[in-house]
């Protein structure tokens, strides 16, 4: 098989064998009905060439909803927004396909504003939230809401449903003891079946009528001891042939046990789902599909040869780059920008319900604003090679104006550098290479060790001047404290480091500072003045960060000033207790944040020139944010 055939799940035919995987993107209203923006993002990524894109998980039932701006299927007043999302993915080039879902105890009760349900009183440890038992009458209510959900999908338009049995959502709550003691008609049989899955597919195939297509996702294995298994899921697999269904899409993880395979994070080994998948499909005839991290080209093509699986699911990839299929059909794979499975744009800001974004494409979420072609071509400086301004020079040189870049390093990247040299993070590398690759495919003029000062500057007369040169770490002034390291220090191997290593502050930089040193067996301690570790990184990688720190035994002290050192002992206080010592450490490495770096801006603007500062010469950010700022600026030169 190869990504370009056509693709057949029962009555359905795509294009190809590329299918966009269900990604929140907190685009909805409050009511949960489809916005324009949510209109715009959908048709931008059916434009990009995929066989089908499958939307954002859609609640079936209000009590079942995840986020406050979740899109929703659970009432008639949905089917007209959800009308113009089918139509505009049409209009794309993609199929729609209607991803149902009732979150069950990993459900947001702010969102919904009722107690979160399940079919026992289990609670859901991503959450801590204890859920309510549903009564047999309540259960049959949500079967006939998703059977409903189904018939609305249709009426909207959709091709295809696609239901959701795994990730640790309410019907994998139903199909496993742990999560499900029940002793009525819904519980667990003696040989380890529960109906309340079968009851749920014969309800939508009553609803929607033998031919529309039926899609199962479901878990491959949940990842945590006690939960869902690979066996567990072959069992699943051979009864769903029975029932009618298209085709199966194969995850990993559960949104309440195991969110960091749920969301499938860098750090996680890869491969794993297409490993697990391989063992599925041995056991059934139906279209398997797999996601998870799916945004190689080798690698697509690579598991469709070798018959792995059916079709792949690709989620934030698409959300980095909807032009992939096409730009992988036509072998321009060169110029696909690969996601790093940061989770900084995308799960940060739908948590942060700004909606989904992206650290790589600053377009994300703002497909309607159209970029116009330069009315005036000026010549523009941009000094600064970094996020900010690479990106700055692209947007720039795409509406046709002269882009000159100064870098005064000997490569561009600025934090993009670093970011992929941290444990667990090599991912990265994949939106690093993309941006200095990307500006010099467009022509954008690129001076390396060049450090861009007042004069040259004004030699060339430029039209406008944006200022990128970045953030300088801070060195906070602290007696005896001498010859200190940071984090940069440590990720290019500069000095030399000690055994033991106290790290003073708790913020990302520290935290991966010590995800460096300790396995490596250096003795780390940390502490951080504020009352919190790690406030300034994204959940699921903040969580993997404090699992690291309890594993390795790091002491890590909050609410803690460095007063002094003496010795190579620091003398601490905490809160308003009294003075104390530790130590000693042979090697102390300073990560307290970052400030601007811009000695050009001032001396520019005196002589007359249009200035614009961004990224963190204006104020220390995330690489989000920087890429974010450079396109926005450029935009409106």
């Amino acid at each position: 098989m190869k990504a370009g055939e056509a693709f057949v799940m029962g009555s359905l035919t795509l294009d190809n064998r590329i299918l966009m995987a269900p990604v929140k993107t907190g685009y909805g209203t409050p009511e949960g009905c489809v916005t324009d923006r949510t209109v715009a993002y959908f048709h931008r990524r059916a434009q990009g060439g995929a066989g089908a894109l499958i939307s954002e998980p859609l609640f079936i039932d209000r009590r079942g909803r995840e986020h406050p701006k979740q899109l929703g299927i659970a009432g008639d007043d949905h089917i007209e927004g959800l009308a113009r999302l089918v139509s505009a993915i049409h209009d794309g080039g993609s199929k729609a396909i209607a991803h149902l879902n009732h979150a069950g105890r990993g459900a947001n009760p702010k969102a919904s504003g009722m107690p979160t349900e399940a079919p026992s009183a289990a609670a859901c440890p991503a959450t801590g939230v204890m859920p309510e038992v549903m009564s047999a009458v309540r259960v049959h209510e949500v079967i006939d809401a998703w059977a409903h959900a189904a018939g609305r999908a249709k009426q909207a338009g959709f091709d295809a449903v696609e239901v959701q049995f795994g990730l640790g959502y309410l019907v994998a709550q139903f199909a496993q003891k742990r999560t499900n003691q029940r002793t009525d008609e819904f519980g667990i049989s003696e040989d380890g079946v529960n109906p309340f899955g079968d009851r749920l597919l014969d309800a939508i195939r009553a609803t929607v009528g033998p031919e529309y297509p039926i899609l199962v996702r479901l878990s491959a294995s949940e990842q945590v001891d006690g939960g869902w298994t690979l066996e567990d899921a072959k069992q699943l697999v051979r009864r769903l042939q029975t029932q009618g269904v298209a085709a199966l899409h194969i995850v990993t993880g559960s949104v309440c046990d195991s969110p960091p395979w749920y969301y499938q994070h860098m750090a996680l080994p890869p491969g794993v789902n297409q490993k697990l998948c391989a063992e599925l499909k041995r056991e059934t005839a139906l279209p398997v599909i797999v996601a998870g991290r799916m945004d190689d080209p080798d690698e697509i093509e690579t598991v469709l040869r070798k018959g792995v699986a059916d079709a792949v699911g690709i989620g934030r990839a698409l959300v980095a780059d909807p032009d992939l299929p096409r730009l992988m059909l036509q072998g321009r794979t060169d110029e696909i920008a690969r996601c790093g499975h940061c989770l900084q744009g995308c799960l940060a800001n739908v948590k942060a319900g700004i909606g989904i974004g992206c650290i790589i494409n600053p377009t994300v979420g703002h497909e309607s604003v159209v970029v116009e072609p330069a009315a005036v071509k000026k010549r523009i400086v941009v000094v600064g090679g970094g996020p900010a301004g690479l990106q700055a020079a692209i947007t720039l040189r795409e509406r046709g104006h002269d882009a000159l870049l100064f870098e005064a390093s000997d490569h561009p990247g600025g934090q993009f550098d670093l970011a992929f040299l941290v444990p667990g993070k090599g991912d990265m590398e994949h939106p690093y290479g993309h941006l200095p690759a990307k500006a010099e495919r467009l022509g954008v003029q690129i001076w390396l060790n060049v450090e861009a000062g007042f004069q040259r500057i004004d030699e060339l007369q430029p039209d406008e001047v944006v200022i990128a040169t970045g953030s300088t770490l801070r060195m906070p002034s602290i007696p005896g404290l001498e010859g200190a390291l940071n984090g940069e220090d440590l990720l290019l191997e500069r000095s030399r480091v000690g055994k033991k290593v106290l790290i003073i502050g708790g913020g990302l930089i520290g935290i991966e500072s010590a995800e460096l040193l300790a396995p490596k067996g250096h003795e780390v301690t940390i502490v951080e003045l504020l009352d919190d570790i790690a406030r300034d990184m994204e959940p699921v990688s903040r969580k993997l960060a404090l699992k690291f720190l309890q594993q390795h035994n790091i002491p890590v002290y909050t609410g803690t000033q460095v007063l002094r050192f003496e010795g190579g002992h620091a003398l601490f206080q905490h809160g308003q207790g009294p003075e104390e010592r530790i130590g000693p450490f042979d090697t102390v490495v300073v990560a307290v944040g970052a400030q601007p770096r811009d000695v050009l801006s001032e001396e520019l603007l005196k002589k007359g020139y249009n200035v614009h500062v961004i990224g963190d010469a204006k104020q220390p950010r995330r690489i989000y944010d920087a890429v974010r700022e450079g396109w926005e600026t450029a935009r409106l030169l």
